[in-house]
């Protein structure tokens, strides 16, 4: 080896210690190693992770404790995305007499509302979301985009139930069409469906006797996404008359009716209910017309003690869920609740089951005009409420107010413009019922092993799973139950 110039090394010269070579190995180029040092013990956060999945593991391979947790989800959204976790689970969910549970648990959710005003030539339709939640972002933004497909006409929303809508649409000819529509499905399934029957024939004292016809149209609680009924009122000077129809198979039948010698004209309020077999129509200052379908009869209905109809939009009323019907009456800045039991002797036996001060629950809204409310009773109206009483929508001095009647939270919805004129229509959309639960395979194992913790992998036993979405929530809940 030739050194460099001026680079030789003297056989004297000692190198520093740090750049010494350390002997070669007997064994070649090999060197001494000093041992490992032994690995460090886990962590304790994956060590409670390992405790965890296994309490989660145990919890959830109980059938009776994952019905409970099942139970426990609160939205059937969530009960869905939980049903496709395995089959297990799909199983349980959608059992009838688990859907059964979980609706009297769970009652159907409110998703929002569409309101109406008479801006411009035709109502315009826009969606408010009511307290938005994450896990129905996506039925809210199909429903606020429904209408859009319907731009150009001119569109009506008879009635709302559940999920669904019945819908008028005018063309430019003001040729109207029917239509049931399901706006939270992802397909935003829409029907056309026939108009109204016409009007039936009706006994007239003479000839020169002219009948008047009213209409009340109305969704069934369930139904096939092409049925409605339809209620048509004759009123002539010898008798009054109702129909109740039903729209079978894109075919009107008639379901019931009911005559009576009461010389009534219409009434010029649209204030109906419809509860499958009686038809309810708020009629005078102090009335109310009952038509009883099953029983042929038609009868009066007297409003609670106080309770007077003075001016459009201070009474509503509301299903019962087959306990009746409820009456909300708003008069100065009191909403009073009223229930008429179903099976009561007299059915005018109104009991007040809530009161409350809307001046006080809306104190956080600033209401500047409550000062000047007292004596003034058409500053508030009602203009929407829910089944069983359990909330309400109001029109006060230009605001849309939701008031959630269980908890006394009232909040803002819309705050009417110059450009709006006035406030046509609020209609609440619900949270669609039943789930829709995908059809299991034949021949698969419904007692499949499928409990573990979010994120899925490996459980203890060997049992692997993968979690669709959704199922952390499961795992957040039996956590919460182990606790």
């Amino acid at each position: 080896m030739v050194s460099a110039p001026g680079c030789e090394r003297s056989p004297n010269l000692q190198l520093p210690a740090h750049l010494e070579f350390p002997n070669p190995s007997p064994h070649g180029m090999e060197m001494d190693r000093p041992p490992r040092p032994p690995l460090p013990p886990p962590p304790p956060v994956a060590a409670a992770a390992v405790a965890a999945a296994a309490a989660i593991s145990s919890v959830l391979g109980d059938d009776d404790l994952l019905r409970e947790i099942l139970l426990r989800l609160g939205l059937p959204t969530s009960l869905l995305r939980a049903a496709l976790v395995c089959r297990r689970w799909l199983t349980h969910a959608s059992d009838p007499a688990f859907l059964r549970r979980f609706r009297g648990l769970n009652p159907p959710r409110l998703v929002g509302a569409y309101l109406s005003t008479s801006a411009g030539p035709a109502p315009r339709m826009r969606f408010l979301p009511i307290r938005p939640v994450p896990e129905l972002a996506a039925a809210a933004r199909r429903a606020g985009s429904f209408f859009d497909a319907f731009k150009g006409s001119a569109a009506s929303i008879c009635d709302s139930r559940g999920g669904r809508l019945l819908v008028t649409t005018f063309d430019d000819r003001n040729e109207s069409t029917h239509q049931v529509c399901s706006p939270l499905s992802p397909a935003g399934d829409t029907a056309v469906v026939p108009p109204p029957p016409p009007p039936p024939p009706i006994l007239l004292a003479n000839d020169d006797e002219c009948v008047i016809y009213q209409y009340g149209e109305f969704l069934p609680e369930d139904g096939d996404g092409r049925s409605y009924f339809c209620v048509v009122m004759g009123y002539s000077e010898l008798q009054t008359t109702m129909y109740l129809y039903e729209l079978l198979g894109m075919n009107w039948i008639v379901r019931a009716s009911a005559a009576a010698q009461l010389v009534l004209s219409p009434t010029r309020l649209r204030v109906m209910l419809f509860d499958n077999e009686k038809f309810y129509i708020l009629y005078a200052t102090s009335k109310i017309l009952v038509c009883d379908f099953p029983s042929s009869s038609i009868s009066f209905m007297e409003l609670p003690n106080g309770v007077e109809n003075k001016h459009s939009g201070c009474i509503m009323l509301s299903r019962g869920d087959g306990s009746g019907i409820y009456l909300m009456h708003v008069k100065e800045s009191k909403l009073q609740i009223f229930h008429c039991g179903k099976d009561s002797d007299n059915p005018g036996n109104w009991v007040l089951v809530d009161y409350i001060c809307l001046r006080q629950v809306c104190a956080n809204l600033d209401m500047a005009t409550w000062l000047s409310v007292d004596g003034h009773t058409a500053s508030v109206k009602i203009c929407a409420v829910g089944d069983n009483a359990k909330f309400v929508f109001l029109e006060m001095f230009g605001t849309v107010v939701f008031l959630d009647i269980t908890t006394r939270q009232a909040e803002k919805v819309y705050e009417l413009t110059p450009e709006d004129k006035e406030l046509v229509s609020v209609r609440p959309l619900m949270l669609t019922w039943h789930p829709v639960f995908p059809l299991m395979e034949n021949g698969c194992d419904q007692k499949e092993l499928c409990t573990g913790v979010a994120g899925g992998g490996p459980l203890p036993g060997g049992t692997s799973i993968i979690f669709l979405p959704h199922a952390h929530v499961i795992g957040l809940v039996a956590d919460r139950l182990i606790q």
